[in-house]
């Protein structure tokens, strides 16, 4: 019993053939596991909405500052907290919790101005990025300042205030902490000739603001809070993605070092065809371990 155990984890003691859990009859089954683990998290998503997610505790005047120690290190002045613009984020992150969406704009047709108006403050320039299942506020900062077209709203010299939004609740199934970023200039700080009309920067697209965009019909009624209960999330899906990734890795790696170390005492080591092959797999399989983050932004 112990010899035909020791098979699937040792080289054959007579032919030397791989452990059978070096076979590709496993390597398949090792992916299939992988994807199981994905598409239940999605079931799991679907169908109990809130248990999985990220629980998040983040300070708001730590994002400000961690902003602020970006824009100092390029000669910038700092942008100054802006009520207004807060409640502005504020209403936009209960939004997305209330229309169940990730993105810039609504499946209703509400725009990030419209938020901003409905906040009661007036720009010449304004901007947005969004963040969402991040742990800290260092962290969402680096990863805006990873991508150019939120680098460049965290850069812009033409901002004087920022207010920021840290809301939790279900979105799409998942418990989420969302974060929104909205910076701004307000109108009259600049000559009308020189900005005639508002402008908003959006995922790196300067969109120009008609007088049509910014109606009352256009503008959010005043959100409640997510239908579905918000509870403590019980398991954090990037974690549970990583624990079987990392798991299927660490078997592999510790499968062809022993196999290494029995065939090279046996005096029958040779590189072949599949040590290749396991170790590409490998290589893969690390890489996507690397790809697997819980922040997101957009």
């Amino acid at each position: 019993m112990f010899k035909k155990i020791s098979h699937y984890f040792l080289p054959h003691p007579e032919t030397h053939a791989k452990a059978k859990l070096l076979s590709w009859h496993f390597l398949v089954i090792y992916i299939l596991i992988f994807i199981l683990v994905r598409v239940g998290i999605d079931l799991v998503s679907i169908y109990k909405p809130g248990i999985l997610g990220v629980n998040a505790s983040l300070s708001v005047d730590k994002i400000i500052e961690d902003t602020n120690m970006e824009r100092q290190k390029m000669g910038l002045p700092p942008l100054i907290y802006n009520s207004a613009l807060s409640q502005a984020a504020t209403l936009k992150a209960q939004n997305m919790f209330e229309e169940n969406y990730w993105a810039h704009f609504a499946p209703s047709g509400k725009d990030p101005w419209g938020f901003i108006n409905r906040a009661g403050y007036r720009f010449s320039y304004a901007g947005e990025n969004l963040a969402r299942n991040f742990y800290t506020a260092d962290d969402i900062v680096k990863a805006w300042m990873a991508s150019s077209s939120h680098k460049e709203n965290i850069l812009n010299p033409k901002y004087q205030d920022i207010g920021i939004a840290v809301e939790e609740g279900v979105l799409q199934g998942q418990r989420t902490t969302v974060i929104v970023q909205m910076f701004g200039l307000p109108y009259g700080a600049v000559s009308r000739a020189v900005t005639p009309q508002p402008q908003v920067n959006v995922n790196g697209q300067k969109i120009v603001v008609k007088s049509g965009n910014t109606s009352p019909d256009r503008i959010l009624r005043v959100a409640g809070t997510n239908n579905t209960p918000v509870r403590d999330a019980l398991i954090d899906p990037s974690v549970v993605a990583k624990t079987a990734g990392i798991t299927i890795f660490a078997l592999m790696a510790i499968l062809l070092l022993l196999d290494f170390i029995i065939l090279k005492r046996r005096g029958v080591f040779r590189l072949s065809s599949q040590h290749f092959a396991h170790l590409s797999f490998l290589a893969l399989s690390g890489a996507s371990l690397i790809l697997i983050k819980t922040g997101e932004i957009l």
